[in-house]
């Protein structure tokens, strides 16, 4: 019991130092395609390190999942896995359409990546809104925020998977998200699993 919830909630934390180097990352990159495509490559030790990092803790993150989902059976945590789990397929895709291809085909593999990368998120955020819902774990203000964080993302997400929003109008959101990892992580501490 004690590693899912450690793997839960140091997952939710960690991810959060990705999403900082993350932007980090993009705010020195140019904004041309072309050019953007080129500096990644000239910098893949820096990106395929990072989404290596990221692959890692999102994996920590469904483990521990899993481990609710198999032990608690509750539908939540079972939309929660099966998020998370559409969410590790980017990777291989974002580590293997980067590096050393042309700029044709690493557009193709960001372009998959973001629908897979949505859709994910689109499952994994419903499943939260889901688990904060019926949660008796949580404060009632905290509880409260966590449904308003996950209901807002979720409908963010699932306006830009449905296409009324685009991808980089969505990130806009990110420091919802920062905030309800944050949220993860403290109610994996706060979870009482036999």
């Amino acid at each position: 019991m004690k590693l899912g919830k450690l793997l839960w909630t140091s997952g939710s934390i960690l991810i959060n130092v990705t999403i900082g180097i993350y932007i980090y990352l993009s705010s020195k990159a140019p904004l041309d395609p072309v050019e953007r495509h080129d500096y990644v490559n000239e910098n893949w030790d820096s990106y395929g390190t990072h989404w290596k990092f990221e692959f890692l803790f999102m994996t920590l993150i469904a483990i521990g999942a899993l481990y609710f989902a198999f032990n608690l059976k509750k539908i939540s945590w079972t939309i929660i896995s099966v998020g998370q789990l559409i969410l590790l397929s980017t990777y291989p895709i974002m580590l293997g359409g980067f590096e050393n291809t042309s700029f044709e085909l690493s557009q193709m593999a960001n372009q998959i990546a973001t629908v897979v990368f949505v859709f994910g998120n689109l499952i994994f955020l419903g499943g939260l809104l889901k688990l904060y819902s019926s949660d008796k774990y949580l404060k009632k203000w905290l509880k409260w925020t966590a449904i308003a964080l996950s209901g807002i993302t979720f409908l963010t997400f699932l306006i830009t998977f449905i296409g009324i929003i685009d991808w980089k109008q969505a990130l806009m959101i990110g420091p919802l998200v920062n905030v309800l990892y944050l949220i993860n992580a403290y109610y994996g501490m706060k979870l009482k699993v036999e």
